[in-house]
């Protein structure tokens, strides 16, 4: 993303957050100005709203630290990752199942990021490093990203996609995608952005708010009998 189309000023206020969970002790507001290089009357500003929405603490002597609101924010994300361990043992069982690729996605912004995989014991079986990215109009486990999403927003995100999205698919393969999900509670993307990539992936409702992508991916012959790795994906869910 170009640095214009970034806040300078959301820049400097996640600055103060980051330096005051570096000291881990209570730090004068003036200290944040000197040390972060914000003007005194916009250090003041940005700290009286990180204290309003209990971000960051005042003790009696005005010192500030990182406050237990701050922890509820991140709350949602520490009970994912903590969900993604649980989950692992039957993704890697998942995967000796089908002798195939398996993974966890769930959504960042207007992307896809793989969270968990496994991956069977064969030589060419298709890798997806956890932490790797694509964009939502791209692939099954984002269809099913974007079908928890109200149509006017998924067509805000496809209006970001970038441009080699669109080389072998077309909008209406995404909705299409999208539709299943919603119809079936499963979609296919066979090649359209690969050609030699198969892929299935099915809604996963990780946390009580956290909505993520099942998948298993292989090759054009491993999906052969479809039916059978749509029921063992969902059988995996249910469990």
């Amino acid at each position: 993303m170009a640095v214009s189309q970034t806040i300078p000023a959301l820049h400097k206020a996640i600055s103060i957050i980051e330096y005051l969970a570096e000291r881990n002790e209570a730090v004068p507001v003036k200290e944040l100005s000197y040390a972060l290089q914000i003007p005194p009357a916009s250090c003041y500003r940005m700290v009286n709203t990180l204290l309003q929405h209990h971000w960051i603490s005042e003790d009696p002597s005005g010192g500030l630290r990182i406050a237990f609101g701050l922890a509820h924010v991140a709350r949602t994300y520490s009970e994912v990752k903590a969900r993604l361990r649980e989950f692992e043992p039957r993704l890697r069982a998942l995967s000796q199942n089908l002798q195939m690729s398996t993974k966890v996605s769930l959504r960042e912004g207007h992307l896809t990021t793989t969270a968990l995989r496994a991956e069977p014991p064969v030589p060419n079986a298709i890798t997806s490093p956890i932490g790797s990215r694509i964009h939502l109009s791209i692939g099954s486990a984002s269809a099913v990203l974007l079908a928890q999403m109200s149509d006017p927003v998924i067509r805000q995100v496809l209006a970001s996609a970038p441009d080699e999205a669109w080389e072998r698919q077309q909008p209406d393969d995404v909705w299409q995608r999208i539709q299943d999900c919603r119809e079936q509670g499963a979609c296919f993307e066979l090649g359209l952005y690969h050609p030699s990539i198969y892929a299935c992936s099915v809604p996963l409702q990780l946390t009580e708010t956290a909505v993520v992508a099942l998948s298993a991916v292989g090759w054009p012959e491993d999906f052969k009998n479809r039916k059978t790795i749509v029921d063992q994906l969902r059988a995996v869910v249910l469990e």
